[in-house]
């Protein structure tokens, strides 16, 4: 018999946790063995916990698959009584949900990876293959739940091949693209190629690597940044100049995501004045809108004091 997992102190949830309470544990856990967060002598040890989180919450984030833990028992599978165990190879050896969940939380890096997607059962332990391996290839005769309940529920339809899930990334990423290596709940790793000037809200097809062998469909998110607001491809900043600047004009550095660029200001700027950057935005498609904001410096030198002075007289 499989050694006995206690799915409730894995998420560190008592019994009688809510749907609410199991998901916020989960994502906490996520986060703490998320092998990508570990040095690389930790990351086999934190790869197998992080499995471990995913098929906690695998189980009791559905409520049939949670209704049949809770009967199974620390016993395992003999857990059941003699009666329930007449068709007991029935009712815990086919899977009518079709492959797994898992959620993939990357909170340090420039990426995130934390929505919904889908990986085989037999990523999952021997314990959990003992009560539910198999169930995929149901078919259309049995009742899984027969054995045990009192019967009557018939399995709901396998769920589409297709997953999807959520990549957060950071601007200065999403401005650039390229490729990055995120790590499946299942321990593998998959290499995206990201599109330079990609957009949030934009989704990409991973072939092959969503439930069942079927499509991941990747939805970008990007991040809030303290130097750019985001309106669709287009990005907008603000600079500070000098008042003798804005006077007189002159050129100015601008903060791009690609890198600085030099504009001309012209003479008489006033604060709150807009300059356009065409294709500096995200994309082709994307402008980059600098509004210049006029103050003086920390501190001034006695010249500057001096003429500051006599155009205050003037």
């Amino acid at each position: 018999m499989a050694d006995y997992k206690d799915y409730y102190k894995i998420l560190g949830v008592s019994k009688t946790a809510s749907e609410a309470d199991i998901k916020k544990a989960f994502k906490t856990a996520a986060r703490k063995y998320h092998p990508d967060l570990h040095p690389d002598k930790d990351k086999a040890a934190m790869t197998e916990k992080f499995k471990d989180v995913n098929e906690a919450y695998e189980v009791l984030s559905d409520k049939q698959k949670r209704t049949i833990y809770d009967q199974v028992g620390s016993g395992g599978p003999q857990g059941f009584s003699s009666g329930a165990r007449t068709r007991g190879q029935q009712a815990y050896s086919g899977n009518p949900y079709g492959g797994a969940q898992y959620q993939n939380y990357n909170p340090g890096g420039g990426y995130e990876f934390h929505n919904t997607g889908g990986f085989e059962s037999g990523d999952f332990s021997d314990f959990f293959q003992s009560i539910f391996g198999g169930m995929g290839g149901m078919g259309g005769g049995a009742n899984p739940f027969a054995g045990f309940s009192g019967g009557g529920r018939q399995p709901r339809a396998p769920q589409s091949a297709e997953s999807e899930a959520e990549l957060s990334l950071n601007l200065e990423d999403a401005y650039n693209g390229g490729q990055f290596t995120l790590t499946l709940p299942s321990g593998k790793n998959a290499t995206v190629k990201i599109p330079p000037g990609v957009s949030d809200g934009s989704k990409i097809k991973l072939k092959g690597l969503g439930s069942r062998g079927g499509d991941l469909y990747l939805s970008i998110k990007i991040k809030p940044n303290s130097t750019y607001t985001l309106d669709g491809k287009d990005l907008h900043t603000r600079v500070t100049i000098t008042p003798w600047l804005a006077a007189e004009g002159g050129t100015v550095s601008v903060p791009t995501p690609g890198g600085s660029a030099t504009v001309k200001l012209p003479a008489m700027t006033h604060s709150g004045k807009k300059l356009k950057l065409s294709g500096k935005g995200l994309g082709p498609t994307g402008n980059l809108y600098v509004e210049f904001i006029i103050d003086l410096p920390q501190t001034l030198t006695k010249g500057q004091k001096d003429l500051l002075s006599k155009l205050n007289e003037i």
